[in-house]
């Protein structure tokens, strides 16, 4: 190329011919940075240099429209009203009452009430569905509300029977290992060793995998219960070295599936029949981390979990004046909530002495029915282009966790009760409607928010690199929230980044748009 250096701008295009010509003979990825030269100089309006570019070979276009990156402004989609009704007259009319007494928002109360009667009903049966399958009265929910949206405030009133036993095991502990270290103390050779009395608790909050499981060696049933959930989810076990484990063990929890454990210093640990109720109140932004987060959403920990986020209610809880504990809804609550809790259930004779052998709850005809027409509902909806289609994991334990939440409600109205009748079906039903509800409005913006968060992460990223990144640099050195999606999912968000105008691809690397 002949560049003539008394030409406006002949001796830019002069200089950059030359680098040009130094470079591209080493490869196409160097080609980019002579692309780059080019279009530095072109949008000094160098017209020379556009033809130092054309003779490159390199096709020179300019930036698209740029498309700005979606703010976080967070879900608007107002959620359903929690259906009190729904849980029959002892969960529903406390649920309702605590809502109110305390002042906090709905499914919240309903969550809490509706976990802690899963604790107590799991030991004593599992629901029989229509075609013989026994399922565990096991609920996993999550509730999610705002600091000051009185977490546990509520918990407090839904769980304080369960406290009060919580305090009786404390102290039975306390009395049976002073027991057991004057045997030690008076023990003598020969004699046989004294044998140390295993810590019981009906609930724990932020005990690690390994802790849970260290407690059902002498215990049949728990609940991993947290006004907190931070603790529970930030936790020694849900740490990314861990999580997968731990994820496991909750999915067989819910499954009431054999929970093998196998740690260093304590072995193999296979407990069968136990059971674990969860339930986690959590922040907004945990909330919205947790639902979007792949291990937890492709492994099936959070199609096995109600989740919901209600309204705040701040700014409308003026005093009344009222105490949820004097309240005779939730005194009745609480006197059934003891009634469960002092039932023993039943066990195999053959097992470790803690193996529960729980009744089967069968449907009545009426319910049984009901049940089908609900199963056959969701199915069809879960079609391609159906209305469920992207929530296939969530809709297809509907039916299963309908059934569950009905067994739960059966023994709480009658804990003698036989089968499931048609109005404990229908109500749990309606209680699945709204948590699949709270489902697709919460994934859908979960999922959406976490790819918004990426894409702003990559390129804020990307800008902190310069003009030029090259591409296994991008694979290999970007932030590891992004680079743990892997090639397939990168290559998607740097396709986003493209559409939008914010990079473009050049030989073995991306340029990046200067944006002021």
């Amino acid at each position: 190329m002949n560049n003539d250096l008394n030409r406006p701008g002949g001796a830019k295009a002069a200089a950059l011919q030359a680098q040009i010509d130094a470079v591209i003979a080493t490869g196409d990825s160097t080609k980019a940075i002579a692309l780059h030269n080019a279009m530095t100089a072109l949008e000094m309006a160098d017209i020379d240099a556009r033809n130092a570019l054309a003779d490159t070979g390199v096709t020179v276009t300019d930036w698209p429209e740029l498309v700005p990156l979606p703010e976080d402004t967070g879900d608007t989609r107002p959620p359903q009203s929690f259906p009190f009704a729904a849980l029959g007259p002892l969960l529903g009319a406390a649920a309702q009452a605590i809502a109110e007494d305390v002042q906090a928002p709905d499914a919240m109360a309903g969550g809490s009430v509706l976990a802690a009667a899963s604790l107590a009903a799991q030991p004593l049966a599992d629901v029989v569905l229509p075609h013989g399958k026994a399922c565990p009265l096991t609920l996993y929910l999550v509730s999610s509300g705002s600091s000051g949206d009185r977490k546990s405030a509520v918990d407090d009133v839904a769980c304080m029977e369960i406290a009060r036993r919580k305090k009786e095991q404390s102290r039975q502990h306390h009395h049976a290992m002073e027991a057991y270290r004057q045997e030690q103390a008076t023990s003598k050779k020969g004699d046989p060793e004294p044998q140390e009395p295993l810590m019981q608790s009906l609930t724990v909050g932020n005990a690690t995998v390994e802790g849970v499981a260290r407690l059902l060696k002498g215990q049949s049933s728990i609940g991993v219960f947290s006004a907190e959930g931070g603790e529970v989810l930030g936790g020694h076990s849900m740490k990314e070295v861990n999580r997968m484990g731990a994820m496991a063990f909750f999915l067989k929890g819910w499954g009431a599936e054999a929970l093998d454990v196998m740690r260093g210093g304590t072995g193999y640990t296979s407990l069968l029949g136990r059971r674990i109720a969860l339930h986690i109140m959590v922040q907004p932004l945990l909330l919205r981390e947790l639902l979007s987060d792949p291990l937890a959403d492709g492994q099936g920990f959070l199609a096995r979990c109600l989740v919901a986020q209600p309204q705040t209610l701040a700014g409308t809880r003026f005093y009344n004046g009222n105490n949820p504990m004097e309240n005779p809804a939730v005194l009745a609550y609480a006197h059934r909530m003891g009634q469960l809790l002092d039932t023993s259930p039943q066990r195999w004779p053959n097992g470790d002495g803690y193996e529960l052998k729980p009744k089967g709850l069968p449907l009545d005809p009426q319910a049984r029915a009901l049940w089908i027409e609900f199963y056959n509902a969701i199915e069809v909806q879960q079609a391609d282009g159906a209305e469920l289609e992207q929530a296939r994991a969530f809709a297809s334990k509907a039916a299963e966790q309908a059934a569950r939440i009905a067994g739960v409600i059966t023994l709480f109205n009658n804990p003698q009760a036989a089968v499931i009748d048609v109005q404990a079906m229908d109500g749990a039903m309606e209680l699945v409607t709204f948590y699949l509800s709270e489902h697709l409005r919460l994934m859908g913006t979960g999922k959406q928010a976490q790819t918004d968060k990426r894409l702003r992460v990559l390129w804020d990223w990307l800008q902190e690199q310069g003009p030029l990144v090259a591409r296994a640099a991008v694979l290999q050195k970007c932030p590891r929230a992004i680079r743990s999606l892997k090639a397939k999912g990168i290559n998607v968000l740097l396709e986003q980044l493209t559409q939008r105008g914010y990079v473009r691809p050049i030989g073995d690397g991306w340029e990046v748009r200067h944006v002021g």
